[in-house]
């Protein structure tokens, strides 16, 4: 490799070596994601599906944040049956209400 002297400072002789010591940094890591499940899960069945669907109502009516990974969590408290589910969902909508 040819080396050129300008002044006090040396300078590859072949701008495209110059060029390759200032590539672009590398992309920063991705984002932290949440762990995918597997599609076949829960709602591929009406009645998991149905559950789910009224869980996610229930949090939303309560105004109830997801955060990461909470739909996993749906998709697998869904799994529980629909009387259990629909219990759920009466609490999550109506907290402390009497019985």
């Amino acid at each position: 490799m040819g080396v050129t002297r300008h002044g006090s400072s040396t300078l590859p002789a072949d701008p495209r070596r110059a060029w390759a010591k200032h590539a672009p940094p590398p992309p920063p890591p991705a984002a932290a994601t949440a762990p995918v499940e597997e599609a076949s899960d829960t709602l591929h069945i009406d009645a998991f599906a149905s559950s789910w669907a009224e869980l996610a109502t229930a949090l939303a009516d309560a105004d109830v944040p997801l955060e990461v990974g909470d739909t996993g969590r749906l998709r697998r408290l869904a799994k529980l049956d629909a009387d259990l589910v629909a219990t759920l969902a009466r609490w999550i909508r109506h907290p402390g209400a009497p019985a």
